[in-house]
């Protein structure tokens, strides 16, 4: 008795390491980006998953349903992982374009000192007054989106104590 049940536990092993690799293989298969725009304009008009596999059809797309199922799926992680990604490193990013919109502005006032034709200055003056002219609203936009995703941390902390 205690043999056979090593030859089942045995095969059970196998058949799980095959299915198992069987839906790696299938998650592997890139969704073209056709496919993946029109899977997400069925998400963006609300179908039911009928009514998208036949929209789809309508539009030479043949999948199951599945596979639609799984594409969804598959759109909504990316979009949460970009969600994510969001929330932590635009502020970075802010941060970032801040400061190299500083560094332009030092380095167009060196060209400008460096600078012995008045075309050139002209010209040179006016990308100083473009980026002059944006540099508030970069700072002001960093400042709100960072303020929000505070408040949205905080809100989140405070959900995070309620429910515990």
């Amino acid at each position: 008795m205690i043999s056979n049940t090593r030859v089942i536990l045995w095969y059970y092993s196998i058949w799980r390491d095959v299915i198992c690799s069987k839906s790696h293989l299938l998650f592997m298969v890139e969704i073209t980006e056709n496919t993946k725009d029109m899977v997400t304009s069925c998400m963006i008009q609300r179908l039911s998953t009928n009514e998208a596999l036949d929209y789809l059809k309508e539009n030479r797309i043949d999948i199951s349903e599945r596979t639609y199922r799984r594409y969804k799926e598959e759109i909504l992680k990316q979009k949460n992982k970009l969600k994510s990604y969001s929330q932590k490193f635009v502020e970075i990013e802010q941060f970032k374009k801040i400061e190299t919109q500083k560094n332009i502005l030092h380095e167009c006032w060196e060209m400008l000192k460096k600078t012995e034709k008045i075309t050139e200055k002209i010209s040179i003056m006016k990308m100083i007054r473009e980026v002059s002219d944006e540099f508030p609203n970069t700072v002001w936009a960093a400042n709100y989106y960072g303020s929000r995703m505070k408040s949205l941390r905080e809100r989140k902390k405070r959900y995070k104590a309620a429910s515990f």
